[in-house]
């Protein structure tokens, strides 16, 4: 069945190259396999840190894992996932998401230190960032990364042809308003298109991704519950 695309009707002056459509999002096969190209960037600095392997293999025992274990629960190879362990190669957003659930966690608790709440109030100079792509595109936390919160709110900023760089499926639900640019939002394999003054909702458990298709930087309001950054 041909691939549905929805247009707003408000398009601010923004080039942006012609979509393909996509096709019905599959499921990731449940096995063990080699690591795609979008599990790994070798040539590009490492998104989240150098310490990102480290903290991964201390809770993998902490909960009493063996690499093969995890192996299985994040449908990639035992390799690959030694060498991310070891910082020797760069974990994707969508790999990442599947490491920590799989280790019941979110991104947040992966990379937060033990702290009090960072209060009401957060100022635009000290709100936490990190990067989710090769294109450097990144998020900024509009909620403190603590343990305490039902809400996850961020603002992701992305750069032209950045993106979740995969398909990502977990618990929840997701509502989102786009502040600037365009965004190409993909749910059970339908694509829409979404300009400055769009919003979006939908559940966290239909396969979904998402990609700046312009020119231009990309600006969008993401609020999830629960969290899972």
């Amino acid at each position: 069945m041909a691939t549905r695309v929805k247009k707003s009707t408000t398009r601010p002056s923004l080039k942006a190259p012609p979509l393909a459509l996509s096709k019905t999002a599959q499921p990731r096969q449940r096995k063990a396999q080699a690591a795609s190209k979008s599990d790994v960037e070798r040539e590009e600095p490492s998104l989240y840190g150098p310490d990102i392997g480290r903290r991964i293999r201390n809770l993998r025992h902490i909960k009493g894992l063996t690499l093969k274990d995890l192996a299985v629960r994040t449908f990639c190879s035992e390799s690959m996932l030694s060498k991310v362990e070891n910082g020797k190669a760069q974990v994707s957003l969508t790999l990442l998401h599947r490491i920590v659930h799989s280790l019941d966690i979110t991104i947040t608790a992966l990379f937060s230190e033990s702290r009090a709440d960072q209060g009401v109030v957060t100022r635009a100079k000290e709100r936490s960032t990190f990067r989710i792509d090769a294109k450097g595109s990144r998020l900024e936390r509009l909620v403190p990364p603590n343990l305490g919160h039902l809400l996850e709110g961020n603002l992701h900023i992305l750069e032209p042809g950045g993106g979740s760089d995969g398909i990502l499926m977990h618990e929840g639900e997701e509502v989102g308003y786009v502040l600037s640019g365009a965004l190409a939002l993909t749910v059970s394999g339908v694509q829409y298109l979404l300009y400055a003054g769009d919003s979006f909702v939908y559940r966290s458990e239909e396969p979904h991704s998402y990609l700046n298709p312009g020119e231009v930087t990309t600006r969008v309001l993401w609020v999830s519950t629960p969290p899972t950054f």
